[in-house]
Protein backbone atom coordinates (compact mmCIF):
# COMPACT_ATOMS: atom_id res chain seq x y z
CA UNK A 1 0.00 0.00 0.00
CA UNK A 2 1.37 3.79 -0.71
CA UNK A 3 1.96 5.85 1.95
CA UNK A 4 -0.75 8.56 2.61
CA UNK A 5 0.29 11.94 2.71
CA UNK A 6 1.02 13.25 5.93
CA UNK A 7 -0.71 16.06 7.69
CA UNK A 8 0.32 18.23 10.75
CA UNK A 9 -1.18 20.60 12.88
CA UNK A 10 0.32 24.29 13.19
CA UNK A 11 0.13 25.97 16.20
CA UNK A 12 -0.48 29.86 16.69
CA UNK A 13 3.51 30.51 16.64
CA UNK A 14 3.76 29.19 13.11
CA UNK A 15 0.73 30.89 12.04
CA UNK A 16 1.76 34.20 12.29
CA UNK A 17 5.21 33.28 10.29
CA UNK A 18 3.16 32.13 7.63
CA UNK A 19 1.63 35.85 8.11
CA UNK A 20 4.94 37.49 8.25
CA UNK A 21 6.13 35.46 4.76
CA UNK A 22 3.22 36.95 3.31
CA UNK A 23 3.33 40.47 4.05
CA UNK A 24 6.77 40.79 2.99
CA UNK A 25 6.56 39.26 -0.45
CA UNK A 26 3.16 41.54 -0.87
CA UNK A 27 5.92 44.45 -0.06
CA UNK A 28 8.39 43.30 -2.82
CA UNK A 29 5.87 42.81 -5.35
CA UNK A 30 5.25 46.44 -4.41
CA UNK A 31 8.57 47.85 -4.54
CA UNK A 32 8.83 45.99 -7.85
CA UNK A 33 6.17 48.30 -8.80
CA UNK A 34 7.42 51.25 -7.26
CA UNK A 35 10.76 51.02 -8.94
CA UNK A 36 9.09 50.67 -12.37
CA UNK A 37 6.99 53.78 -11.76
CA UNK A 38 7.70 56.85 -13.25
CA UNK A 39 8.41 59.91 -10.86
CA UNK A 40 5.98 62.85 -11.24
CA UNK A 41 9.02 65.42 -11.20
CA UNK A 42 10.66 64.01 -14.45
CA UNK A 43 9.32 65.99 -17.15
CA UNK A 44 6.98 64.16 -20.30
CA UNK A 45 9.30 62.80 -23.17
CA UNK A 46 11.95 62.12 -21.00
CA UNK A 47 13.10 58.03 -21.24
CA UNK A 48 13.65 56.61 -17.61
CA UNK A 49 15.80 53.29 -17.73
CA UNK A 50 16.16 50.78 -14.39
CA UNK A 51 18.76 48.41 -14.04
CA UNK A 52 18.94 45.32 -11.22
CA UNK A 53 22.53 44.71 -10.25
CA UNK A 54 23.92 41.47 -9.19
CA UNK A 55 24.26 42.34 -6.38
CA UNK A 56 20.34 43.23 -6.15
CA UNK A 57 21.60 47.66 -6.22
CA UNK A 58 18.62 49.07 -8.05
CA UNK A 59 20.59 51.39 -11.05
CA UNK A 60 17.96 54.68 -12.60
CA UNK A 61 19.11 56.50 -15.66
CA UNK A 62 17.18 59.71 -16.94
CA UNK A 63 17.65 60.52 -20.11
CA UNK A 64 16.93 63.75 -22.10
CA UNK A 65 15.21 63.64 -25.40
CA UNK A 66 16.49 66.67 -27.06
CA UNK A 67 20.24 66.34 -26.11
CA UNK A 68 20.37 62.54 -25.32
CA UNK A 69 22.44 63.13 -21.99
CA UNK A 70 21.84 60.62 -19.32
CA UNK A 71 21.77 61.43 -15.35
CA UNK A 72 21.60 59.37 -12.36
CA UNK A 73 20.54 61.76 -9.88
CA UNK A 74 17.09 63.57 -9.37
CA UNK A 75 19.22 66.87 -8.70
CA UNK A 76 21.16 66.66 -11.98
CA UNK A 77 18.12 66.45 -13.62
CA UNK A 78 16.45 69.19 -11.52
CA UNK A 79 19.79 71.19 -12.30
CA UNK A 80 19.89 70.19 -15.90
CA UNK A 81 16.35 71.80 -16.16
CA UNK A 82 16.72 74.57 -14.84
CA UNK A 83 20.20 75.90 -16.65
CA UNK A 84 17.79 75.49 -20.07
CA UNK A 85 20.44 73.73 -21.50
CA UNK A 86 18.09 72.14 -24.02
CA UNK A 87 17.30 75.70 -25.79
CA UNK A 88 21.30 75.67 -26.42
CA UNK A 89 20.74 72.31 -27.71
CA UNK A 90 18.21 73.33 -29.91
CA UNK A 91 18.80 76.65 -30.91
CA UNK A 92 22.60 75.20 -31.78
CA UNK A 93 20.96 72.55 -34.14
CA UNK A 94 18.95 74.91 -35.92
CA UNK A 95 21.98 76.26 -36.42
CA UNK A 96 23.12 73.39 -37.91
CA UNK A 97 20.94 72.70 -40.35
CA UNK A 98 21.07 76.30 -42.04
CA UNK A 99 25.07 76.36 -41.88
CA UNK A 100 26.55 75.28 -45.51
CA UNK A 101 29.34 73.16 -43.87
CA UNK A 102 27.27 71.00 -41.43
CA UNK A 103 24.02 70.22 -43.45
CA UNK A 104 26.36 69.70 -47.11
CA UNK A 105 28.07 66.74 -45.10
CA UNK A 106 24.96 65.45 -42.80
CA UNK A 107 25.32 62.28 -45.51
CA UNK A 108 28.83 61.73 -43.58
CA UNK A 109 28.58 58.46 -41.29
CA UNK A 110 29.99 58.90 -37.48
CA UNK A 111 33.56 58.92 -37.11
CA UNK A 112 34.70 59.80 -40.72
CA UNK A 113 37.07 62.98 -40.16
CA UNK A 114 37.48 65.31 -43.24
CA UNK A 115 41.28 66.15 -44.07
CA UNK A 116 42.55 69.35 -46.02
CA UNK A 117 45.34 69.48 -47.87
CA UNK A 118 47.37 71.87 -49.42
CA UNK A 119 48.46 70.90 -53.25
CA UNK A 120 49.08 72.56 -57.13
CA UNK A 121 52.38 73.27 -58.87
CA UNK A 122 52.77 76.27 -56.23
CA UNK A 123 50.78 75.13 -52.91
CA UNK A 124 47.82 77.46 -53.75
CA UNK A 125 44.78 75.24 -53.87
CA UNK A 126 43.53 73.03 -51.01
CA UNK A 127 42.40 69.45 -51.50
CA UNK A 128 39.54 67.71 -49.44
CA UNK A 129 39.91 64.12 -48.69
CA UNK A 130 37.22 61.88 -46.21
CA UNK A 131 39.15 59.65 -43.79
CA UNK A 132 38.19 56.90 -41.58
CA UNK A 133 40.88 56.13 -39.42
CA UNK A 134 40.33 52.46 -37.93
CA UNK A 135 40.81 51.13 -41.06
CA UNK A 136 43.33 53.72 -42.66
CA UNK A 137 40.64 54.84 -45.74
CA UNK A 138 41.31 58.02 -47.78
CA UNK A 139 38.80 58.82 -49.95
CA UNK A 140 37.97 61.32 -52.86
CA UNK A 141 34.91 61.74 -53.08
CA UNK A 142 30.89 61.34 -51.33
CA UNK A 143 30.63 58.20 -53.95
CA UNK A 144 33.13 56.88 -53.10
CA UNK A 145 32.57 56.82 -49.52
CA UNK A 146 28.85 55.47 -50.11
CA UNK A 147 30.34 53.04 -52.12
CA UNK A 148 32.99 52.07 -49.30
CA UNK A 149 30.18 51.69 -47.00
CA UNK A 150 27.72 49.74 -49.25
CA UNK A 151 30.20 47.25 -50.65
CA UNK A 152 33.56 47.83 -48.66
CA UNK A 153 35.13 48.31 -52.15
CA UNK A 154 37.76 50.94 -52.07
CA UNK A 155 37.40 53.53 -55.08
CA UNK A 156 41.22 55.11 -56.08
CA UNK A 157 41.45 58.54 -56.90
CA UNK A 158 43.94 60.81 -59.14
CA UNK A 159 45.27 64.53 -58.23
CA UNK A 160 46.96 64.58 -61.49
CA UNK A 161 50.03 64.30 -59.17
CA UNK A 162 49.04 67.86 -57.53
CA UNK A 163 48.50 66.49 -53.79
CA UNK A 164 50.64 64.69 -52.11
CA UNK A 165 49.19 62.29 -49.35
CA UNK A 166 51.97 60.17 -47.83
CA UNK A 167 53.19 62.74 -46.18
CA UNK A 168 51.90 65.28 -43.32
CA UNK A 169 54.33 68.47 -44.58
CA UNK A 170 50.42 69.57 -46.63
CA UNK A 171 48.00 68.73 -44.34
CA UNK A 172 46.15 71.91 -43.35
CA UNK A 173 43.35 71.12 -41.33
CA UNK A 174 40.82 67.81 -40.11
CA UNK A 175 37.73 68.37 -39.53
CA UNK A 176 35.05 66.47 -36.66
CA UNK A 177 31.52 67.14 -37.36
CA UNK A 178 29.23 66.91 -34.02
CA UNK A 179 32.06 66.15 -31.52
CA UNK A 180 31.12 63.57 -28.95
CA UNK A 181 29.96 65.66 -25.34
CA UNK A 182 28.85 68.95 -27.25
CA UNK A 183 25.24 69.97 -28.94
CA UNK A 184 24.45 69.17 -32.72
CA UNK A 185 26.39 71.51 -35.31
CA UNK A 186 29.67 72.37 -33.29
CA UNK A 187 32.78 71.61 -35.96
CA UNK A 188 36.15 70.21 -33.95
CA UNK A 189 39.00 71.70 -36.11
CA UNK A 190 42.81 70.08 -35.63
CA UNK A 191 45.13 73.23 -37.21
CA UNK A 192 48.44 71.95 -38.42
CA UNK A 193 50.81 74.74 -37.61
CA UNK A 194 54.77 74.12 -38.37
CA UNK A 195 57.26 75.21 -35.97
CA UNK A 196 60.79 76.88 -36.23
CA UNK A 197 62.26 73.99 -35.23
CA UNK A 198 60.49 72.11 -38.29
CA UNK A 199 57.49 69.79 -36.19
CA UNK A 200 54.16 70.04 -36.65
CA UNK A 201 51.95 71.52 -33.62
CA UNK A 202 47.93 70.62 -33.87
CA UNK A 203 45.99 73.14 -32.17
CA UNK A 204 42.25 72.02 -31.47
CA UNK A 205 39.41 74.44 -31.96
CA UNK A 206 35.71 73.93 -31.33
CA UNK A 207 33.37 76.14 -33.36
CA UNK A 208 29.73 77.24 -31.55
CA UNK A 209 27.66 77.21 -34.78
CA UNK A 210 25.68 79.93 -32.93
CA UNK A 211 27.85 82.90 -31.82
CA UNK A 212 31.29 81.28 -33.81
CA UNK A 213 33.01 81.09 -30.94
CA UNK A 214 36.28 79.62 -30.79
CA UNK A 215 37.32 77.57 -27.75
CA UNK A 216 40.77 75.76 -27.38
CA UNK A 217 39.46 73.11 -25.20
CA UNK A 218 36.66 70.77 -25.05
CA UNK A 219 36.20 71.36 -21.11
CA UNK A 220 36.17 74.70 -22.19
CA UNK A 221 33.64 74.60 -24.63
CA UNK A 222 31.96 72.42 -22.30
CA UNK A 223 31.71 74.87 -19.85
CA UNK A 224 30.15 77.26 -22.08
CA UNK A 225 26.98 75.34 -23.34
CA UNK A 226 26.51 74.46 -19.53
CA UNK A 227 26.73 77.66 -18.34
CA UNK A 228 27.20 80.33 -20.98
CA UNK A 229 30.64 81.14 -19.82
CA UNK A 230 32.93 82.40 -22.35
CA UNK A 231 36.72 81.60 -20.92
CA UNK A 232 39.57 84.13 -21.59
CA UNK A 233 41.36 81.69 -24.35
CA UNK A 234 38.07 81.78 -26.44
CA UNK A 235 37.91 83.84 -29.97
CA UNK A 236 36.00 84.60 -32.81
CA UNK A 237 37.56 84.20 -36.01
CA UNK A 238 37.11 86.68 -38.90
CA UNK A 239 36.35 83.65 -41.42
CA UNK A 240 34.49 80.75 -39.50
CA UNK A 241 35.12 76.86 -40.56
CA UNK A 242 31.85 76.97 -42.33
CA UNK A 243 33.11 79.72 -45.14
CA UNK A 244 36.73 78.00 -45.14
CA UNK A 245 36.14 74.65 -45.76
CA UNK A 246 32.56 74.63 -47.44
CA UNK A 247 33.93 73.41 -51.15
CA UNK A 248 34.07 69.72 -53.08
CA UNK A 249 36.70 68.37 -54.17
CA UNK A 250 39.39 71.03 -54.52
CA UNK A 251 39.51 74.83 -54.51
CA UNK A 252 42.08 77.75 -54.30
CA UNK A 253 43.67 78.58 -51.24
CA UNK A 254 42.03 80.68 -48.96
CA UNK A 255 43.55 83.81 -47.64
CA UNK A 256 43.92 82.85 -44.16
CA UNK A 257 45.54 79.46 -44.60
CA UNK A 258 47.82 80.93 -47.52
CA UNK A 259 49.19 83.25 -44.25
CA UNK A 260 49.40 80.38 -42.31
CA UNK A 261 51.62 78.39 -45.13
CA UNK A 262 53.85 81.89 -45.92
CA UNK A 263 54.47 81.92 -42.06
CA UNK A 264 56.08 78.37 -42.41
CA UNK A 265 58.07 79.41 -45.60
CA UNK A 266 59.33 82.94 -43.74
CA UNK A 267 60.60 81.14 -41.37
CA UNK A 268 62.81 78.82 -43.02
CA UNK A 269 63.85 81.73 -45.43
CA UNK A 270 64.72 83.60 -42.14
CA UNK A 271 66.69 80.41 -41.39
CA UNK A 272 68.86 80.22 -44.57
CA UNK A 273 69.31 83.54 -44.56
CA UNK A 274 71.12 83.31 -41.63
CA UNK A 275 72.83 80.46 -42.01
CA UNK A 276 74.25 81.89 -45.23
CA UNK A 277 75.22 85.18 -43.34
CA UNK A 278 77.18 82.81 -41.08
CA UNK A 279 79.36 81.45 -44.05
CA UNK A 280 79.98 84.44 -45.91
CA UNK A 281 81.12 86.01 -42.41
CA UNK A 282 83.43 82.91 -41.40
CA UNK A 283 84.79 83.27 -45.27
CA UNK A 284 85.15 87.04 -45.24
CA UNK A 285 86.76 86.45 -41.53
CA UNK A 286 89.42 83.71 -43.38
CA UNK A 287 89.95 85.73 -46.43
CA UNK A 288 91.31 88.49 -44.23
CA UNK A 289 93.34 86.60 -42.39
CA UNK A 290 94.92 84.87 -45.86
CA UNK A 291 95.51 88.48 -46.65
CA UNK A 292 97.13 89.60 -43.44
CA UNK A 293 99.41 86.76 -43.23
CA UNK A 294 100.27 87.21 -47.25
CA UNK A 295 101.66 91.03 -46.72
CA UNK A 296 104.78 89.35 -44.92
CA UNK A 297 106.16 89.16 -41.48
CA UNK A 298 107.35 92.51 -41.18
CA UNK A 299 103.92 93.67 -40.79
CA UNK A 300 103.09 91.45 -38.09
CA UNK A 301 106.27 92.39 -36.01
CA UNK A 302 105.29 95.86 -36.53
CA UNK A 303 101.87 95.71 -34.77
CA UNK A 304 103.42 93.35 -32.14
CA UNK A 305 106.35 96.05 -31.40
CA UNK A 306 103.26 99.10 -31.20
CA UNK A 307 101.21 96.76 -28.69
CA UNK A 308 104.20 96.07 -26.71
CA UNK A 309 105.20 99.38 -26.64
CA UNK A 310 101.71 100.56 -25.91
CA UNK A 311 101.81 97.91 -23.11
CA UNK A 312 105.12 99.52 -21.44
CA UNK A 313 103.89 103.30 -21.72
CA UNK A 314 100.34 102.36 -19.66
CA UNK A 315 103.06 100.24 -16.81
CA UNK A 316 105.45 103.49 -16.29
CA UNK A 317 102.29 105.76 -16.59
CA UNK A 318 100.60 103.54 -13.42
CA UNK A 319 103.95 103.05 -11.39
CA UNK A 320 104.92 107.06 -12.27
CA UNK A 321 101.35 107.86 -10.49
CA UNK A 322 102.10 105.70 -7.47
CA UNK A 323 105.47 106.97 -6.38
CA UNK A 324 103.83 110.65 -6.96
CA UNK A 325 100.77 109.51 -4.26
CA UNK A 326 103.56 107.82 -2.37
CA UNK A 327 105.27 111.27 -1.73
CA UNK A 328 102.52 113.13 -1.08
CA UNK A 329 101.20 110.81 1.44
CA UNK A 330 101.41 111.56 5.49
CA UNK A 331 102.43 108.82 7.45
CA UNK A 332 100.76 108.73 10.91
CA UNK A 333 101.36 106.74 14.13
CA UNK A 334 99.23 103.92 14.45
CA UNK A 335 97.07 103.09 17.71
CA UNK A 336 96.02 105.53 20.03
CA UNK A 337 97.99 109.13 21.69
CA UNK A 338 99.53 108.47 24.44
CA UNK A 339 98.08 109.87 27.87
CA UNK A 340 99.08 113.56 29.30
CA UNK A 341 98.61 114.56 32.62
CA UNK A 342 98.00 117.47 34.54
CA UNK A 343 101.09 119.52 35.46
CA UNK A 344 101.70 120.04 38.87
CA UNK A 345 103.41 122.89 40.07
Amino acid sequence: MGKSPSFGILDDNDCDEVKSSDESTKNLQSDDDDVDDRPGWLPDGWIMEVYLGDDGTIYRYYICPVSGRTFTMKSEVLHYLFSEMDQCFTESKNRAVGSNLTRTHEWLPKGWLVEIRAGGDNMDKMYKFYVYPPNRVRLFSKDDVLLYIKEMKISGFDTDGQCNTSTQENILAILEFNPEGLPQGWVKEVVFRKTHTGRIRRDRHYTDPIKSYVFRTKRSAALYVETGKVTIRAFVQKTSVHEVYSFEKFTHLHESLQKRLNLGRTNQLRTRSSKLQKLSLKEGILSDDQSSSSDGNSDYSDTLQEAGQKKVNHVKATLKGKEVMASTTVKRPRGRPPKRGNARK
